[in-house]
Formats: structure tokens, sequence, C-alpha cells
């Protein structure tokens, strides 16, 4: 055995195999960074209007080796709960708590196993093996011989042995595997970032519903306070005659008014922290403190037309990504197919120690210790399965051709979903501006309701419908203005932008 080569080289060949890890993303907590920039930056759809887009240089590849322990979200809320936080605080905060994107990363791991599982083809496979047995077998023997005609021969044998089995050529069977595999790792990988873009995506949605609620909230609270002093003066100059009992009455449903929608405003911000924090993927009774970015302009219309929004979509959203190494899998898969026709050479080599004895007719027992070897070389070339290779290659190239069919799909599907999250954009800034407007407005006539009312011109009518305008449209703004980020996110996001440098 010392003798002889072929397992030293099976084990220095074997020590070259690469980590099944290698081509999956580093963390569960940072998205995969695309293969694909876009040829020039796109302009952050999140950032005011001038504002230069940030750059970063692409991370360097780093083979994780062991999935990092999830940190508990008991200890997370602790740790939260002291602070405010702000939107890119608490998007970092649900990718590294949110259990969605651990599930795509494990994924992208599963699939990156699948090309070392591949990769490993190429390599000599070493096994050990080891034969025990023993038999009595009646032989034929001329009669002149032996005069009954036969003889019982009994042996007893043990071989343990050493065996190598590589295969040198496939003509593509491995190739197209290993393309197919790779392919599928590039899938997961894409999702895996497609997941955390949904995350960021949500995080900031919610975000600004919460936002949004907490301004319809102070809105509230302005109207209750001005029905209060509404009231406070009805009944002031009830008291000395000048406003009747219609008027004090109508105070007084004004102010019940406003208090209910305070407390609508209170319940539907409760419910807006209740879907942030499940968004973050904390449990729902996490004091959760949010600090608002309320002196950030609101985001500009992109210049880049529809057309150019899409071919960076075609460069850097995920699902479209994905979408092309589904196909680009699909044609591996097909040449895989089509390499089943071809011929296979292979290279087997045995080195064993045989350990055994025989005896003829219940006689003396002659026992062997000697060691031996074999290599061989083996030619396989398939002629007829049946038809089973023909069905093989026409259910892949039906899976090539339902492949490119999906990824028409999907870029129809993206133009449309674009187009629409551009359109919500120009329209929630134009709600906003007439809502801003509006707001102006309704405050004057607010003011001046009152003081027409105080000097006795006006009517207490009036005043109440002045209150009720203002107070809708102060809530009007503040829907505005989150339809607006959220639109500008939107688009971000239909368009591969989110949380790319």
């Amino acid at each position: 055995m010392r003798a002889n080569p072929l397992p030293l080289l099976a084990l220095l060949l074997g020590a070259c195999a690469s980590d099944p890890y290698a081509l999956a993303p580093l963390s569960a907590e940072r998205p995969w960074p695309l293969p694909l920039p876009p040829a020039a930056p796109p302009t952050d759809l999140l950032a005011p209007p001038g504002t230069k887009p940030a750059t970063a240089p692409a991370p360097a590849p780093v083979v994780p080796t062991a999935a990092p322990a999830r940190e508990p979200a008991a200890l997370a809320a602790d740790a939260v709960a002291d602070r405010e936080l702000t939107l890119p605080e608490l998007i970092d905060l649900a990718q590294r708590h949110n259990p969605a994107t651990r599930a795509a990363w494990e994924r992208a791991r599963a699939a990156a196993a699948g090309v070392g599982l591949v990769e490993s083809s190429y390599l000599p496979q070493l096994s050990v093996q080891v034969i025990a047995g023993m038999q009595r077998t009646p032989l034929p023997i001329p009669d002149r011989l032996v005069p009954k005609g036969y003889f019982t021969s009994d042996t007893r044998e043990l071989l343990p042995a050493l065996a190598v089995e590589w295969l040198l050529f496939d003509f593509g069977r491995r190739a197209g595997a290993e393309r197919a595999a790779r392919e599928t790792a590039f899938v997961a990988n894409v999702a895996f970032t497609g997941e955390h873009q949904r995350l960021i995506h949500a995080v900031t949605r919610d975000y600004l519903a919460l936002v949004a609620a907490r301004g319809r909230q102070r809105a509230a609270v302005r109207a209750v306070e001005a029905a209060g002093t509404d009231l406070a003066a009805v009944d002031a100059r009830r008291e000395r005659g000048l406003a009747t009992v219609v008027d004090q009455a109508k105070a007084r449903r004004q102010s019940a008014r406003a208090t209910l929608g305070l407390a609508r405003a209170d319940g539907a911000l409760r419910q807006a922290r209740t879907d942030l924090l499940a968004s973050l993927g904390l449990p729902p009774a996490t004091p959760l403190r949010v600090r608002e970015d309320d002196d950030a302009p609101l985001p500009a219309l992109p210049v880049t037309d529809l057309d150019g929004l899409l071919a960076d979509a075609l460069q850097r959203r995920p699902d479209l990504l994905a979408s092309l190494g589904r196909e680009r899998a699909a044609e591996a898969r097909l040449d895989l197919a089509r390499a089943d026709e071809g011929p296979t050479l292979a290279l087997a080599g045995r080195v064993f120690q045989n350990l055994g004895a025989l005896r003829a007719d219940d006689g003396p027992w002659a026992s062997v210790n000697r060691s031996g070897n074999a290599l061989l070389l083996r030619f396989s070339l398939p002629l007829s399965d049946g038809g089973r290779r023909d069905s093989r290659i026409a259910a892949a190239r039906a899976e090539v051709e339902a492949a490119r069919a999906e990824h028409d799909h999907a870029i129809d599907a993206a133009a449309r979903e674009i187009g629409a999250a551009r359109e919500s954009l120009r329209t929630a800034l134009a709600e906003y501006e007439a809502a801003v407007a509006l707001a102006d407005a309704a405050r004057i006539a607010r003011d001046a309701a009152q003081e027409a009312w105080l000097r006795g011109v006006g009517n207490h009518t009036s005043l109440i419908d002045a209150d009720n305008s203002l107070a809708q449209a102060d809530s009007a703004v503040e829907d505005a203005r989150a339809a607006a980020r959220l639109a500008a996110a939107t688009l971000a996001f239909t368009t591969g932008a989110a949380g790319q440098p």
C-alpha cells in the first residue's frame, strides 16, 4: 500500500475542495451586493433635491464559516427602550431581528452548498471498503480423480480495501450541473437581497404611517384645544346674555366631536406603532420611541424618464435578476440533458489485503495474507434507454421557454409598477402642495371667523365650520407628506434602489 500512489493523490486533490458557503452572503443582517451595478450612479429617490447620491465601495468577499447567533428579541427590546430611533436605525434593527431575512439567508447558504456538491464531483472519490464472509461450495471434478465426482470447497475471506473512483471526462455533464447550481445560488442570493428590500420598504411604510398618525394626533389635539377655547368663550358670553342656549349646545357638540376625533387619532397611533413593531420583529409591548425627521424636505420627482428607470431596474431589481438567473439555470439544465447522450471515461483504482483461507473436503486449511491492487479504465457510451434521454431533453427545453416567458412577464410587470409608482409620487407631491395651501387658507379663515364672532359680527356656526375645516386641512397635510415620502420609497423599491449604496 505504501508503494501505490492512488491514495496519496486522492487525499491531495480532496484538500483542494472549496468552502461550500463561499458563494453565500456573509450574514443575514445585510443585503448581498448585486453584481450588476448600473452604468451611472442612480438618483437617491429618498434624498432631497440637489443632494449628491452616496456611493460606497463594494464589500470584500468574506466567506462565512458558521451562522451567527441571533440576538433575542427581548434583548433588542431592552436596547431600544431608552432612546429615540431614526428611520435608518429602525431599518438596521429590522435587518438584525426579522426572521424573514434570516430564512432567505439560510436558503442562499443551502444553494451555495449545492455548488460545492457539484464541484466535488471533479475530485477523486476515496472510500474504505471491507468485505468479509465464508462460503461452502460443492464443485464438480472428474470421477477418475474423485470417485464421487465432486469435492467441497470451504473459503473464508477478509478483504479490507482502499478504493479510488475518478471521473476523468464526461463531455459536459458536470459543467452543465455546475452552471445550473451556480445560477441557482445566484437566484437565492438576489432573492435574499430582495427580501431585505421588501423589509426596508415595509419598515419605511410603517414608519411613515406612524409619523402621519402622530401628525393627525397633533391636529386632533389642536382641534380639541380650539373647541375648548370656543366652549369657554360661549359659556362666558352666555353668562353675560350675549350667547343663546343653541350656541352653547353647538359649542359643546363641537368639543365632543373634537374629543372623539382625538380618541380615534390615539387609536390609529397605537395601531401604527404595533404595525411598526411587527415589521421590526419585536414584541408588540416593546416601548418604542421614534424620532421624526421633520426638517427633511420632500423628495423631488426624478428627472429620469420611465425607460431610464426601467433600465436601472433591469440591472438592480432582485426579482428581475432572479428571473434572468432562472432562465440561465434552465439553459444549463438543457445542456446537461444533452450531455447525457455522450460517453464517460473514468479511472478506478483499488488496493486491498487478502486475509483468506481455503480447504477441500474438510481437509487442512491453506491460508494467505498478501496485498493486491487493481487499476482500471472504464469507458461507457449509452446506446438505448427507451427514450428517457429524449424525454429529459424535451422537458428541459420546455423549462427554458417557460423561464424566458416568465422573465418577459416580470419585465412587463416591473414596467407597470414603476410607472404607477412614478405617477403616485407625482400625484402625492401635487396633493401636498394643495394640502399646504388649503391649510393656510383654512387657518386664516378660522382666525377671521373667531375674530368676527368675538366682535359680535359673525355667527357661531361659521366658527364651528372653520374649526372643522382647519382640523381636516391639518390632517390632510400630514397625510400628504407621508404619502409623498412613501411614494418615493415605493418608487425606489420598484426600481431596485432600496437598500443599495
